[in-house]
């Protein structure tokens, strides 16, 4: 049971409630589904974020030493080991 929210409780709770209440359990089901989706969208952004963030960290790395080695004179490079 690792992420049980709200989300879970409103489904279930849709199933519960079918046999008594059609009209509740509907509702119920609609915004579990909905909260569902929306608590997937968030954390497929956060990940696209957070991945999106390394690849810019990684070409900032690239610029940087790419700079440094065509900064570097011929005379510098001949000495480099």
């Amino acid at each position: 049971m690792k992420n049980v929210g709200a989300t879970e409780f409103l489904i279930l709770s849709s199933a519960i409630m079918s046999f008594a209440n059609v009209d509740l359990s509907i509702a119920a089901l609609s915004l579990g589904v909905l909260a569902g989706i929306v608590r997937y969208s968030v954390s497929h952004n956060e990940k696209q974020e957070k991945a999106r963030e390394i690849e810019g960290a990684a070409e900032n790395f690239t610029n940087i030493i790419s700079g440094l080695a065509n900064g570097m004179s011929s005379k510098d490079r001949d000495n480099l080991h």
